[in-house]
């Protein structure tokens, strides 16, 4: 737990050092962010594609510059497993790839009432590949994320961005034409009303992942599981 005017110490080739944050901003936030030698966070997720027939990943570079409010709410709830099981609900080629909607009712609905704030705006125009979570209003995110496909046209992504909540915090590694992000199932088009895909609303009832995907969409493609890669194998390490 920390406060304003907590000192934060950090070890550089065995020198501790020590540094306070600026004071916070308007909303009693503090922001700090140590540069080292990596370009950021690494996440995997393993997915199924091709409508679940295959086994293949998508490698995340998460970016804690560019939106930090973003990245450290995906940081958590990636290491709470929240993604795991997640469908990508809506996959409309050439313009995005979107899913967060969890597959536990009641962690999905307890995590739903959790809104994060707008990141401040750092010009980062959107490219495809590039990730940002989803939202309606001002002050929105929750949980929900989309990925920018390949092929979207320039004028679509001049519009990414023009929304308060849509900022990119991450990055699909490697070429994202190639990637996995091109074999998730996209048949059934676009969310309503722009499309017959999956209803997002009935996703979030109750019987969304029990009932209503399996037997109305049962071609979907899922994540099975995220982690941030350098964290691999510290639970079990922690455990002993």
């Amino acid at each position: 737990e920390t406060f304003l005017g907590h000192e934060f110490s950090y070890e550089v080739d065995g020198k501790h050092h020590f540094v306070t944050p600026p004071p916070g901003n308007v909303n009693g936030e503090q922001f700090i962010m140590l540069a080292g030698e990596t370009n950021g966070f690494r996440v995997r997720c393993e997915i199924t594609v091709n409508s679940q027939q295959y086994m293949d990943y998508l490698d995340i570079l998460v970016k804690p510059y560019w939106a930090p409010r973003a990245t450290a709410r995906f940081l958590g709830l990636v290491r709470s497993k929240y993604y795991d099981g997640v469908a990508f609900n809506r996959v409309v080629p050439n313009f995005l790839t979107q899913f967060g909607i969890g597959k536990d009712y009641f962690v999905r609905t307890k995590e739903r009432e959790l809104t994060i704030w707008d990141d401040f705006p750092k010009d980062i125009k959107f490219e495809p590949g590039y990730i940002s979570f989803a939202g309606s209003g001002h002050d929105s995110r929750t949980t929900e994320l989309f990925i920018v496909m390949p092929g979207t046209s320039q004028e679509q992504l001049d519009k990414f961005g023009e929304n308060s909540w849509e900022t990119p915090f991450a990055v699909i590694d490697g070429d994202v034409d190639k990637s996995a992000l091109n074999k998730i199932y996209s048949g059934y088009g676009d969310m309503p009303p722009w499309g017959n895909g999956p209803d997002s609303s009935e996703i979030y009832d109750v019987n969304g992942y029990t009932t209503y995907l399996p037997k109305k969409f049962p071609k979907l493609d899922y994540v099975d599981r995220c982690y941030v890669v350098a964290e691999v194998g510290l639970e079990d390490e922690n455990e002993l």
